[in-house]
């Protein structure tokens, strides 16, 4: 290497050599020359190509470094001028998750600083369609080289199995998996369900929070007061009930029965039914069954049915717009309590608002279709100047108002109906009304001077009549 100097006073001598280094792993190489003797020629771009070819170097060769040598003198020093290419081992398959695997079901905290302890997220809630996971297979990986023209074979990625589980729907190419139904999805070593069931073993409190789910609610234990319960299924709770908040789209079950002190609410699109109900609140779209009531306020769109060894009415307001059974209403020290069928005034109410609701649709669907008479005579008379873009979209609207026309003239229906058959609506009652009573039908009302036994109380004709029945 170099080129040996003469001194004390003899002239210089340089010589050409040209030395290529290989690297160990044979993924790069390297030129260094010395400088050229002053007789001698200088190097040439095919010289230094023709002296890797003898040490082997055949690939990843970068002629602008040779080229940048040569023409730049670039003597005694170490060049890369050959580079390897690495291989690229394929990835190993994997899924990418729309949800949280890991959920740790702790507190958060607000941003005043607060720990919220009721809406702890201990579960993922999905809707039918929603996108679950995506899959990407492994990949084959990308060939390298090294210097010497050795191909460099790639690892091949591992692929992932399968999900398996229910509740879901797989792509036709099997690399997306989505929600089935409405539920809370779950997943775990490849095991992925939906399910529209939550289930809850033991009581619904602070360690558990808040729910709000889509499906089907199962809790084993009590329902402390402050949480709130929201399913779009039915709601089953097989211990006692405080102030809670707890509505369904569907039925609610309460095995144990509720005891609110006045606040909390029980909302139903079905039916609700509970041992008991003390100082609560309780709507139900549907019939509303109970053991007892004591000081609560209940509302049913259906029949209010009271049952059992006690079977009674005791204070509060209880409605039920088709009719009320119970085997007792008030007691011995005449407790006021009030007893309401047949129509409400927020039932006529309700039917008014969805009739001027429907008319105004109708006016809606008048104007849309004037537009497209309008547009037909353009496209028929003026081809040229018909707007198909405002012809399409005014479709679509006219397409959306009929439908929340068909869905309010369905609801209209329900409620013509409801109003219709309240007519019929009676308070029977097997054992005994005390005084302190008061029946309401409508705008009438009726209050027992004493206590009566086995009664049937319904309206007829513009009063109310009060008859005895047999078992």
């Amino acid at each position: 290497m170099g080129t040996p100097e003469i001194l004390n006073g003899m002239e210089q001598l340089n010589k050409k050599d040209i030395q290529v280094v290989i690297a160990e792993d044979n993924m790069s190489a390297t030129l260094l020359l010395s400088r050229p003797g002053d007789t001698e020629t200088p190097y040439t771009y095919d010289e230094l190509m023709r002296e890797l070819s003898y040490a082997g170097v055949k690939m990843g060769i970068d002629d602008s470094q040779v080229h940048r040598m040569v023409e730049e003198c670039v003597y005694n020093v170490s060049v890369v001028v050959a580079q390897g290419k690495p291989v690229e081992d394929g990835e190993d398959g994997y899924y990418e998750f729309e949800f949280e695997t890991d959920l740790k079901a702790k507190p958060s905290v607000r941003e005043d600083g607060s720990v919220d302890y009721y809406n702890i997220k201990f579960y993922e809630k999905v809707s039918e369609g929603d996108k679950l996971a995506q899959y990407y297979p492994p990949t084959k990986g990308v060939f390298g080289f090294d210097v010497k023209g050795k191909l460099l074979t790639p690892k091949q990625g591992k692929p992932k199995s399968p999900l398996r589980g229910k509740g879901f729907t797989v792509s036709e190419d099997g690399n997306s998996y989505y929600a089935a139904i409405d539920g809370k999805v779950e997943y775990c070593n490849y095991d992925l369900k939906v399910v529209n069931v939550l289930d809850i073993t033991g009581d619904v409190d602070l360690n558990v929070g808040n729910i709000d789910f889509n499906g089907d609610v199962n809790i084993t234990g009590n329902v402390i007061t402050g949480v709130t319960i929201r399913a779009m299924g039915n709601i089953y709770i097989g211990g006692y009930v405080e102030g809670a908040v707890i509505k369904s789209q569907k039925d609610i079950v309460l095995n144990k029965g509720v005891n609110a002190n006045g606040i909390g609410r029980i909302e139903a699109k079905g039916c609700v039914s509970a041992r008991f109900f003390e100082n609560a609140i309780v709507f139900a779209e549907g019939d509303v069954n109970a053991g007892y009531i004591l000081n609560s306020n209940i509302l049913s769109m259906g029949k209010v049915i009271v049952s059992g060894n006690r079977g009674t009415i005791h204070g509060g307001e209880v409605t039920g717009v088709m009719g009320i059974e119970t085997s007792s209403v008030g007691n011995a020290s005449y407790a006021p309590t009030n007893l309401r069928i047949g129509v409400t005034k927020k039932l006529r109410m309700d039917y008014a608002n969805i009739i001027v609701q429907i008319k105004e649709i109708d006016s809606q669907i008048e104007m849309y279709e004037s537009a497209l008479n309008k547009l037909n005579i353009i496209r028929t008379a003026k081809p040229e100047a018909f707007d198909s873009a405002s012809y399409t979209k005014i479709c679509q609207s006219k397409i959306i108002k009929s439908a929340e026309k068909a869905k309010s003239e369905e609801e209209g229906k329900r409620l013509y109906n409801l109003i219709k058959e309240s007519g019929k609506a009676v308070v029977k009652i097997n054992s005994k009304i005390y005084p302190g009573t008061r029946v309401y039908i409508e705008a009438m009302v009726y209050e027992p001077a004493d206590t009566l036994i086995h009664v049937l109380i319904r309206k007829f004709n513009d009063s109310i009549v009060v008859r005895d029945y047999e078992e």
